[in-house]
Parts: C-alpha cells; structure tokens; sequence
C-alpha cells in the first residue's frame, strides 16, 4: 500500500464515522488522564511527591493495553465495524497485553537509552553543590567562550537525542496494529516504511506544530543575554500569552489525533495484501 492511499483510507473512514471518531478520542483522553493524573503529586512538598511514581505503573498495565484496543477498533472501523464500540474495553488477553507493554517498554528503553545517559550526565555534572555561576561558566566554555553558542549546542543536542527516541516510537508505531490482526510478520521489511509514514502524518499535528514554532521565536531573543535571564534582569515573554498560545494549538489539534493514528492502521492493514 501507498502512503497517499493509507492517508486517503483514514481520511475516508473517520469522515464517515466523525461522531464515533469524538467518542473514540474522548475516551483516550480520560484513558491518558487517569495514568497521568499521579503527576498532580509532584505539586506537593514532602513525601506525597513520590506518589507521582505510581503514574509508571497505571501507564504499562492500563494505558498500553487500551492502546491495543484502540488499534483493534481502528482496524474493525476500516473494515465493517465501528470506531467506537466495546473493543475499547476489552479485558481479553489482559495478560498477553500486558506482556507486549513490558517488550514495549523495553524496546523504548533502548532507543531512549542516549537520551537517559545524556540526562544522567547532566544531573551528576550540573546538581548537587554545583552553583549557577559555575554552570553558566560550563555553558560558556562549552559554546567556545560565547554562552548563546554554548545554550544553543546543548539545546540541539536535547533535541536531536529526543528526536531519536520519538523516531524510535514510530518505528514501532505500526506494531500495535500487527499484534491485533494476529501476524507478526507482517512488518518484516517495512519498518522504514511505517516510519515515513508516521512522519508524513505528522501533517494532522501542524496547529500544535505551529505554535510551538511561535513560542520559540516569543523566546529566542532571551538567547542575546542568558546572563541577565538568569539575574533576573530581563524582561520575560508573558506566560499567560504564551500559555493561550499553545492552547489554541492544542484545540486545533485535538480533533485531528484519530487520523494520524488511523493513517498508521491504514497503512499496517494496506500491508496484509
């Protein structure tokens, strides 16, 4: 199957099902604030923070295995079935699902291993006695005694190692979809291809895209005087500006998720032929 017919496939399903399509995000919402809502725990001083911990946990045992729900929904939806149906609640095969969170998991872990060992290094380099005027002085050195070069070598080097790990996750993206129509190697060879594919659908996140391109230009000037960022002594972009910014980014957004995940379905199932 072509990317463009996967596109075309998904766009043609969820426009027929637009209001299956609103339930069937909705219910991903509420799926993905419950495992996130532990992270509240981290507004709290004392020992209550560590409760934010409990968020890993719910994400493997409940999060993932409704994804695969999700994508077993999807793929009934591209048949004769609904977006929205029960799939979405489906306990069968808890075990089996759960065992294909934990490889899940695991695979991450390696393809984020660089970006782990990058923030490890950070932490161990940068906490403890160590005090901004020393860090700063780590930048400046680090930029070839020029502190926006030095910012701007480490904020590539974030973003390349995330770049990494999310290139990981779409790598992967079309396994879910071949664990539920039961034919593991289906994806033998076109691993590449389901990549590209996640990457061409990255079209249904350009209002988010769009605004996070706006905040960052709002912050880039910050860059000319660090220094004085840190001091305190230059004026900051207005975060309730910046905040309705990616809001609306976000909104716009929302109702576009179920084709990017669907352009994936589409693709992975277009493969069985």
């Amino acid at each position: 199957m072509k990317i463009s017919q996967a596109f075309r496939t998904a766009i043609r399903t969820v426009s027929g099902q637009k209001a299956d399509a609103l339930k069937f995000l909705i219910v991903e919402i509420a799926l993905t604030g419950i495992c996130l809502a532990p992270l509240l725990f981290l507004t709290e001083k004392g020992p209550l923070q560590y409760l934010a911990a409990v968020a890993a946990p719910l994400w493997l045992l409940i999060k993932i295995p409704a994804r695969l729900n999700a994508a077993a929904a999807m793929q009934d939806s591209l048949g004769e079935g609904k977006l929205f149906s029960l799939r979405l609640a489906d306990p069968g095969n808890y075990g089996r699902k759960v065992g294909y969170a934990f490889s899940r998991l695991g695979l991450m872990i390696l393809w984020s291993l660089p970006l782990i060992a990058a923030l490890l290094f950070a932490w161990e380099k940068y906490s403890g006695d160590t005090d901004g005027l020393t860090v700063m002085n780590m930048i400046y050195e680090f930029g070839g005694q020029d502190m926006k070069t030095g910012v701007i070598y480490l904020l590539l080097i974030l973003g390349g190692l995330i770049i990494l790990a999310a290139l990981g996750a779409g790598f992967h993206s079309g396994d879910r979809h071949a664990f539920v129509l039961e034919e593991k190697g289906l994806l033998k060879g076109k691993r590449l291809k389901v990549l590209l594919c996640r990457i061409c659908s990255l079209v249904f996140l350009l209002p988010l895209i769009i605004a996070f391109i706006a905040v960052a230009v709002r912050y880039a000037p910050l860059l000319d005087d660090v220094s004085g960022v840190v001091a305190g002594d230059v004026a900051k972009p207005n975060t309730r500006v910046t905040l309705i910014i990616l809001g609306i980014g976000g909104i716009l957004t929302l109702p576009l998720l179920p084709l990017r995940s669907m352009v994936t379905a589409a693709y992975v199932r277009g493969l069985r032929g």
